[in-house]
């Protein structure tokens, strides 16, 4: 039996930021929570006993949710598949709800891996994301999160914001390197529809934002830290291992209003629809709202688009048979845009911020 990856949604915020466009919906009704974790765990019988290698619970804000809420979730997980091969189990945070008792029953059904969404650590930047949090309260869930013994921390920034300079944002990186987590995401802001930041026309600059990027890789490469893909770093042996296979095109569950999955060849996604979530799985109807079979032309499509995200793995060379991918890369090589070595192709460090440029070469 191979092993898979565990996806679960939490789609509940106490305030949507103004740039998210995941799906999420305000906490306020406790009972259609509880429903819902019901839910989740009824649809995950419908894998039981598989083999699970990575867990990662998103959202969303998964951290809101209650001691009681959490404990009921994550005991099903240990009833419903066999997580005997876990190797990590991450569990996103928001510094406002993570409150001890949380990191406690946490730390003891096994995750080991916390993601948690800073953002920025200057206040004025965190209040126009419409983050719920400060720095202080930041660093109060930090303090916390180490006192209770997780030695595997990520931490989110967003950076290029308007009316954000190189020099502001070096401030913040370098702030932030004080913390000394064991991972960075570092995300260049981006305008989405059904966002606030897209209804309010704020408009970007991607200049600025390169030069931004350009700042990241100058600072971390001389750091304890590997620029191992497009938008993450990490000390060694710290890489996110659930995102990795992702990127490696692995198969994966998805539960939840709103999660995707991969599985049997199949590509997923559940509907972005709380109720009628609940609705499906209480009267065992399908959920899921859309899917895709994965073909051999655009398996091979998809394995490339995602392996180059890693910048030190690559991919191997193998994955480029048909003819046009061969002509693609051979003109990549010439370009050194994409550089071979050993078998494997990865992309070259100058041209990692226009990645989604490159990779169009090979649709």
């Amino acid at each position: 039996m191979h092993m898979i990856g565990l996806y679960i949604h939490i789609p509940f915020c106490r305030q949507k930021c103004f740039y998210c466009d995941f799906f999420s919906t305000k906490y306020d009704d406790i009972s259609l929570v509880d429903k819902y974790i019901d839910s989740l765990i009824k649809h995950s019988q419908k894998f039981k006993n598989k083999k699970i290698n990575s867990i990662y619970i998103g959202g969303g804000t998964p951290s809101i949710l209650s001691f009681k809420q959490i404990q009921k979730l994550l005991l099903s997980l240990s009833n419903t598949f066999n997580l005997s091969k876990v190797k990590e189990f991450t569990f996103e945070l928001n510094p406002e709800s993570a409150l001890k008792e949380k990191l406690i029953i946490l730390k003891e059904f096994g995750v080991n891996r916390l993601s948690i969404g800073l953002q920025s650590v200057e206040d004025k930047y965190l209040k126009y994301l419409g983050r719920m949090h400060d720095l202080k309260t930041f660093c109060t869930c930090y303090d916390n999160v180490k006192h209770e013994g997780f030695n595997n921390v990520n931490i989110d920034l967003i950076y290029g914001l308007p009316n954000q300079t190189v020099d502001d944002w070096e401030i913040v990186l370098k702030k932030t390197l004080l913390f000394n987590s064991e991972h960075l995401s570092l995300y260049p802001l981006s305008v989405e529809e059904n966002t606030t930041f897209y209804k309010n026309g704020i408009v970007l600059d991607d200049k600025l934002q390169r030069e931004m990027y350009e700042k990241n890789v100058e600072i971390l490469e001389h750091s304890e830290y590997v620029h191992y893909e497009v938008s993450n770093w990490a000390k060694k042996n710290k890489e996110a291992l659930h995102n990795t296979n992702y990127w490696r095109n692995l198969e994966y569950v998805g539960l939840g209003a709103g999660a995707c999955g991969y599985l049997g060849g199949n590509r997923y996604k559940n509907i972005e629809n709380i109720e009628k979530y609940i609705n499906f799985i209480e009267n065992n109807v399908d959920c899921t709202i859309e899917n895709e079979y994965m073909d051999e032309k655009l398996y091979t499509t998809e394995t490339i688009m995602l392996g180059l995200r890693l910048l030190h793995e690559g991919l191997s060379i193998k994955c480029f048979s048909s003819t046009q991918n061969k002509f693609a890369l051979a003109e990549c090589l010439r370009e050194r845009i994409l550089i071979q070595e050993e078998g494997r192709v990865k992309l070259a460090k100058e041209y990692v911020f226009i990645f989604n440029q490159i990779v169009t070469r090979f649709m």
